[in-house]
Order: structure tokens, then C-alpha cells, then sequence
């Protein structure tokens, strides 16, 4: 999921109306309710995609978590899968047919029965959106790659509704991470009128700050979902964010706070993200989708200085998991082998020493210090590059990454399950996700192979298709990200902290206030 941050500076006068609004607006949607079945959440300002199939927001996806449900659900702990919609499932002896039997009880916010034609309208609808990131993801499935780039007609495509309750799927290859998979908003259950959800909320009320969910009374486990109302707020005031959590008016801040008027510290929390954040190339019609001139540019990047205020520091692309194999990064810098590199690459492209490249780096509004861009424009000046900067709203930045003429672009990059295939999947010569437009055959075919192995000898070729990646030059990984969340886990039970930063909504709950016996001395 792509992350982005926008900074908004508002003047004391705003500070004072936007709280007073934001107090009387709490006060007149939850009057009618129990404060134990309200709850509030402050977030950044980013105008929210909510169909599924099309955000790759990670923002996006925490109000989706309650929207929309898929086969599978997120475990609120571990994160494993949970049956959902899907109550279990059968796989052939062969491993390339899965049989889904859907839970009878599953039905849309108006009262419709989801059934396994639904499942199927979702994906094939998924499949046929254009540039839907996620969908290459279901190529496993037979048909499904030729469907996506309209090669076949829908009923050629190995999704099949044997009848209301069984949905079958036939593989095109054996995919032991399917039900992680399935976990994800972009392959939940949508209903043909955007305004109906599968999910345990459905969408009341919304405008340019604050988004309204209520309980959906057609929920299939309603009787687990606590809260009766959630609101996103949407504020990237600091000082104004620290004042709704310190008087009770929010009970879950996920935008920036002054953590030195915070008066709970303990409320604060903070841990690493499932996550890399990372330069990229993208192959245009330049110098630069020659490996010969990028491979220049790493030998004179100031690695060290570019991570150093970094908690984390990535020196490969890929989050680093228990069992996957130690990949050579990148952390040396050497200005006369880049200095070498360039001239070989200059006289191999009849390219004149003296004649300037430019270099288009396009970056989100305030997504890189002015001191990390000078590092960076001073290295590759050393080699006769022009770096040029250019700057877009955070959230128009992604959608227009594929039609972009710049050379190099910055992600940060949240793994949707956990697998090195969560990264690794950004380079695959025909997935929906590969923003670079890179191909490479052998790291496609190590792809391949290693979707029918063990975990183990799985991740060992995965590992080998990480080096081919970084051997070309294509990826600068910068740092693993830190998550910090402000909520008081002793008033809010259902929350965990995890490394995905994805907290299901229909968990969520508001402890009983604790009340205090006084010891009766009886003479």
C-alpha cells in the first residue's frame, strides 16, 4: 500500500473553529447513542478512494476494513486469515482447484444474500477495472492474466459458481498464500450499487473532513460488533489533533500530535511497519533505463548519509521475515568507481563526457527534506547530472506515476501480507503493480518456480530474484518505516499493534469504566 502525508499550517483563529465545529458535530451524531457505542478517529487529510478494487492507499484500507469483507478476514492479533464470507474450503488432490463454501448468514448493508455469484461478479469486476493495482494478483487463477488485458471473454475464466453457497476456482499453478491473500479490501465483496457494503459498517454520512459509519444490521456477525457508530475526522493539525485525544473527543489519533502536550504518554505508541521506503527507476526512453548508467549512479550515493536519521535503515528491498535468506544492500559509497562507471557508460553510448544528463525525480509534496535532495543533487553532479525535482499532491502523486515522463520516483511501499511476494510482486514484468515498467525474464521465472515449493526452498528463490532486482539497479531502498498511533489501549479493547498497521474495525470496543469500591468499616 502507498503511504503519503500532507502538512496543513492553520492559523490560531482556524485552530479555535475547527475544534469548536468538530465538538458540536460529535455532540449531534452520537446524542442518540451511549458514549461506549461511539467512536472517533482522527486522521491525516487525504481524501479517501473507498472502492476497494482501485486505492492502494493503506489509509484507505483501515476505513475499508469496515466496510467491505472478503472470503477472508484479518485475525485483529496476528493478522492471520479468519473465515469471513467464506465459512471453509477444499483443495484437490493436485492443489490447483479451491472449493469455497460461503456462509449462508453473509448479507449486503440492504439486506441482499451474498452468495457465490456475488464472489464471482466481485473478482471478474476486480479483473476488468482498468489499472486496478491489485488485480494481477488473481493471475494465479486460469484465464484470469488473458481476462485482465481483454484477451478472453468472462466465461473463460476459472471462477465458477456451482450454486449459491460453493464457489470453485481452478489455478493455474498450486498458491499455498491464497487465504493471506484473500485477507486484502481490494478482493472483498462489492455489490453493483457502491452504496451497499458487505462489510460490518456501511457508509451514513461524509464530507470534506469527516466520514460516517454506521452498525450494518445485515451483518453476519453483527452480534460480535460492538460500536454502533465510527467517524473518520480528518485533521493534520497537530496542536488541534493533541487537544481532541486530551479531552475525550477522539479515541484514536493516527495524524500527527505534539507528543510534549499529550497528557497520557502511555497513549502514545510506537513500532516498525511492515514496510520499505524506497527510490525507483522507471524504464522511459532515457539514458536511464540503461543499467550501465544507473549502476553509476549507486557507487556515488552517500548511503549512509541518505538512512541517517532513518530508525530503521533498508539496505534491501524486501522487509526482512524469519526464514528469508540475507540479501546482499547496498551501504558503500565509492565516488571513483561511479566516476569510472559513467565515462564506460558515456563512451558506450556515444554519449560526450561533458555533455550534462538530467535526471527527473518526482517526489510528493513534503516527502523529502531539502537536506536529503541536496545529498543527493550533489552526488550525481560529480558524475555531470542534472537532478531535477519535481513536486505533486500527495494525492495525486501515485495515480499519475504510469504516465509520468520523470525518471525516478519515491514510494514507501506496506507489505498486504506476509510474504516476500507482498514486494517482490512490484517488479513482475506483468503485474498490475509494476509502476517501473521493468521486465526481466529471470526474475519472473523465479517467481514462477517458487509459487509450488516449500516455504523454505520458496523463499530461497524469492531471495534470488531479490539480487537480480537490486544486481539491476532498479530499486534505492532508503529505510523500513516506524508507525506511531495515539489511542489508550485501557479505555479501547480489539486493537493491537502489528507491523501492518491495519486494525479491523468491527473489533474495536470501549472497556467499562472502572469504578472504585471504598473499604465500609462496619462497628
Amino acid at each position: 500500500m502507498k503511504k503519503s502525508f500532507i502538512f496543513i499550517i492553520c492559523s490560531v483563529f482556524a485552530f479555535f473553529v475547527c475544534t469548536a465545529a468538530f465538538a458540536q458535530e460529535a455532540e449531534q451524531d452520537t446524542e442518540l447513542l451511549p458514549a461506549d457505542k461511539t467512536f472517533v478517529i482522527v486522521e491525516p487529510y487525504h481524501p479517501h478512494d473507498l472502492n476497494p478494487q482501485t486505492t492502494s492507499y493503506s489509509s484507505d484500507a483501515q476505513i475499508l476494513s469496515g466496510l467491505y469483507e472478503g472470503l477472508f478476514s484479518y485475525d485483529p492479533v496476528t493478522l492471520s486469515p479468519k473465515y469471513a464470507i467464506a465459512v471453509e474450503y477444499h483443495i484437490s488432490r493436485d492443489k490447483k482447484r479451491w472449493t469455497f463454501k460461503i456462509n449462508d448468514k453473509a448479507c449486503f448493508s440492504n439486506g441482499e444474500k451474498i452468495t457465490a455469484q456475488s464472489v464471482r461478479f466481485s473478482w471478474l469486476s476486480l479483473l476488468s477495472t482498468p489499472d486496478a493495482p491489485y488485480a494481477s494478483l488473481l493471475d494465479v487463477i486460469e484465464g484470469a492474466a488473458e481476462y485482465r488485458m481483454g484477451k478472453i471473454s468472462a466465461d473463460k475464466v476459472g471462477i465458477y459458481a456451482n450454486s449459491d453457497d460453493s464457489l470453485s476456482i481452478h489455478l493455474v499453478k498450486p498458491a499455498n498464500y491464497l487465504p493471506k491473500l484473500l485477507c486484502h479490501s481490494s478482493f472483498s465483496i462489492i455489490h453493483s450499487n457502491p452504496t451497499v457494503y458487505s462489510g460490518p459498517f456501511y457508509l451514513e454520512d461524509m464530507d470534506d473532513l469527516y466520514y460516517v459509519m454506521k452498525k450494518n444490521p445485515y451483518y453476519w456477525d453483527k452480534d460480535s460488533v460492538a460500536l454502533e457508530q465510527i467517524t473518520f475526522y480528518q485533521s493534520s493539525d497537530s496542536e488541534e489533533n493533541t487537544y481532541y485525544f486530551n479531552t475525550g473527543l477522539a479515541d484514536w489519533v493516527t495524524a500527527g500530535i505534539d507528543t510534549s502536550r499529550l497528557i497520557n504518554k502511555n497513549a502514545f505508541r510506537i513500532n516498525a511497519e511492515f514496510a520499505t521506503a524506497y527510490f525507483f527507476f522507471k524504464t522511459n526512453d532515457s539514458v536511464w533505463k540503461n543499467r550501465e548508467f544507473r549502476a553509476a549512479l549507486f557507487e556515488a550515493i552517500p548511503w549512509e548519509k541518505l538512512r541517517a536519521d532513518s530508525y530503521v535503515p533498508a539496505t534491501t528491498f524486501v522487509y526482512p521475515l524469519t526464514g528469508y535468506p540475507t540479501v546482499d544492500g547496498y551501504s558503500y559509497t565509492d565516488v571513483a568507481e561511479a566516476q569510472k562507471l559513467m565515462q564506460l557508460a558515456r563512451e558506450q553510448y556515444g554519449i560526450s563526457k561533458d555533455e550534462k544528463l538530467t535526471l527527473k525525480l518526482e517526489i510528493p509534496e513534503n516527502s523529502l527534506s531539502q537536506e536529503k535532495l541536496t545529498l543527493l543533487s550533489d552526488a550525481f553532479a560529480q558524475l555531470g547530472v542534472e537532478l531535477l525535482i519535481k513536486t505533486k499532491k500527495s494525492y495525486e502523486y501515485f495515480g499519475g506515476v504510469r504516465s509520468s515522463d520523470s525518471d525516478m520516483f519515491i514510494y514507501t511501499w506496506i507489505g498486504d501480507f506476509a510474504d516476500p511476494l507482498a514486494f517482490l510482486e512490484l517488479f513482475r514484468s506483468d503485474s498490475s503493480l509494476n509502476d517501473a515498467l521493468w521486465k526481466n525474464k529471470e526474475y519472473d521465472a523465479l517467481l514462477e518456480e517458487a509459487a509450488v515449493l516449500s516455504e523454505e526452498e520458496r523463499y530461497k528463490l524469492l531471495a534470488q530474484a531479490e539480487i537480480i532486482l537490486m544486481d539491476d539497479c532498479i530499486v534505492i531502498p532508503i529505510y523500513h518505516p516506524v508507525i506511531s498511533n495515539v489511542i489508550d489501549l485501557t479505555v479501547v479493547g480489539g486493537w493491537s499493534e502489528n507491523a501492518f498497521d491495519i486494525h479491523p474495525l468491527k473489533y474495536l470496543y470501549k472497556k467499562p469504566e472502572k469504578t472504585t469500591v471504598q473499604n465500609v468499616v462496619i462497628k
